[in-house]
């Protein structure tokens, strides 16, 4: 994962910065203190000043509101440098989640939306990834998601569709029809593996279990694609749609324990 800090030199006073982007709508700084600690600075009109009080105490990262002259700024500094991948992984959200933002107050409200979240996160005692079975597991509902329900429903009835993140017997509900996915290796045997007999109990009229099978390929072939790849492709075509479906779509992807990190980059 490359270090955007790396290259930023210690300043004598204050902290030194480079901005992110030109195109996203607030002014967003990766950047270092005196001390050679790692920032990123998000800027804003005083108007979109968020409550001090709205603002989450964040496990090993120091989170201030930094008012000036003409402009309000929120300040995160991360307490021990060698923790800089996680930093970043929290910054790049933030830097994705509001970048479709009309206005700054929005962008503020949505940036306050997600340190809430990685609050969450942040506060268990270890962070856990995801195993190559869950990996899979979410593979397969994403892309049955993406590839069958959207077509049909869009991207909004789509998501409310999607339970299993919930706790729900089924994964999906579609409207009288329950859907259970499971995906398997194309290497491995023709059997798939059922957690409990509840997921073959539907509450529902109708039953359907769906199977993907995925395969390991050449991270260079066409048809290459990982965890955060997919999931990257799916915000950009929600980048269209209404807040409410971005927020439960991230809101479900979190609730299984993703976070997008350079560990699910490996191409399935």
């Amino acid at each position: 994962m490359n270090n955007p800090w790396s290259d930023i030199a210690t300043p004598s006073r204050e902290f030194n910065v480079r901005l992110v982007s030109d195109k996203h709508p607030l002014k967003l700084y990766w950047g270092k203190d005196v001390r050679g600690g790692y920032l990123f600075i998000v800027q804003f009109s005083k108007e979109a000043t968020p409550d001090k009080k709205m603002l989450p105490e964040l496990s090993g990262i120091r989170v201030a509101i930094a008012p000036a002259p003409d402009c309000c700024r929120l300040v995160l500094l991360l307490n021990e440098t060698p923790n800089w991948e996680l930093f970043k992984s929290l910054c790049v959200d933030l830097i994705y989640a509001s970048e479709n933002s009309s206005n700054h107050s929005e962008a503020v409200n949505i940036i306050i939306r997600r340190l809430l979240r990685w609050h969450e996160f942040l506060k268990r005692e270890k962070m856990h990834l995801l195993s190559p079975e869950a990996i899979k597991g979410l593979i397969g509902e994403l892309l049955f998601m993406k590839n069958v329900l959207v077509p049909q429903f869009g991207w909004s009835e789509s998501i409310s569709f999607w339970k299993g993140p919930l706790g729900a017997p089924q994964d999906f509900a579609v409207y009288d029809t329950a859907v259970e996915v499971k995906a398997q290796s194309g290497s491995s045997k023709p059997y798939i593996q059922i957690s409990s007999l509840e997921q073959m109990e539907a509450q529902l009229p109708d039953f359907y279990l769906i199977v993907n099978t995925l395969a390991t390929i050449d991270p260079e072939h066409d048809e290459a694609f990982s965890l955060n790849s997919l999931i990257a492709d799916i915000r950009n075509e929600l980048s269209t749609t209404d807040d409410m479906t971005r927020e439960l779509f991230e809101s479900l992807i979190f609730q299984v324990g993703y976070i997008q990190l350079e560990h699910y980059d490996t191409p399935s």
